[in-house]
């Protein structure tokens, strides 16, 4: 086959409006609890994924699936060329309490490489679409990552860990940095809305320090498509198995880079 993957790009496009459409309708109605300290999980993460599930078993049924939610059944063939990376509800702490910024968050895999991520808030409606070669857009409408080329004018979108006492004195140490050294930080608890925004030019810089495959996977295709950047913290090659990201408007990426490493050298 060509590299053409706008079928399945479509295809995730009406998997994340309708998994949306059973969030929007569950948000305010469900009762959250714990899969492990501040770590919550809904029923709607669930029924989400069950759809987003039986929607690519149909569709693509040679296709594989890695997902946040694990249930009876669930595909862990990853051997298979095409894998799908599915977060169903990103942001599940702010949906359960109310707050307004949580989305669904699908990618695909195409022999190790991410090839089409899409990125659906449920509430504003906005669909951040990309595939590899074909750029992103923002419902429909081509976006670009901004042109902010000063890291004293960067707007920072950050994301901390779950157990943050663990790694208190590090996360400090960059939240105050990017607190004092740039035009604001922001802790959104989304980190998949955090890269799409960034995608669509409304900050310069993301960043976390414990994030899973599927929370950050459609947010790095629709980020590179937008002309932006990705890598680890240090600044070495992305690696969506390992549990930090570094995503920027590519203008500000080596400042970025140095922010971190003067920021934890300062605290010591």
């Amino acid at each position: 086959m060509n590299d053409d993957y706008s079928e399945f790009q479509a295809a995730a496009e009406r998997m994340a409006a309708e998994a949306g459409g059973v969030l929007r309708e569950a948000y305010g109605r469900v009762s959250a609890r714990e899969k492990g300290p501040a770590d919550l999980v809904t029923e709607a993460d669930f029924a989400s994924q069950r759809l987003i599930d039986q929607r690519i078993r149909e569709a693509f049924p040679d296709h594989a699936l890695l997902a946040e939610e694990e249930w009876e059944g669930f595909e862990t063939d990853y051997s298979r060329p095409f894998r799908w990376i599915v977060d169903p509800l990103d942001g599940t702490m702010n949906f359960a309490h109310g707050f307004p910024f949580w989305c669904v968050s699908i990618a695909l895999e195409h022999a190790g490489k991410l090839v089409v991520g899409v990125i659906y808030n449920p509430l504003s409606g906005e669909t951040y679409s990309a595939s590899l070669g074909r750029g992103a857009t923002l419902n429909g409408r081509p976006v670009r990552v901004s042109t902010v080329d000063r890291i004293e004018n960067s707007l920072v979108t950050c994301g901390f860990p779950t157990d943050f006492g663990a790694d208190a004195d590090r996360q400090a140490a960059y939240f105050r940095w990017f607190s004092s050294y740039t035009h604001s930080l922001r802790r959104t608890g989304s980190s998949a809305l955090n890269l799409a925004i960034l995608a669509a030019g409304g900050c310069e810089v993301c960043y976390a320090t414990s994030v899973k495959p599927w929370d950050a996977a459609a947010g790095v295709v629709l980020v590179r498509e937008a002309g932006g950047v990705v890598s680890g913290l240090s600044g070495n090659l992305y690696d969506l198995y390992r549990p930090d990201i570094l995503a920027t408007n590519d203008r500000v990426h080596a400042a970025s880079v140095g922010a971190f490493a003067e920021a934890w050298s300062e605290a010591r």
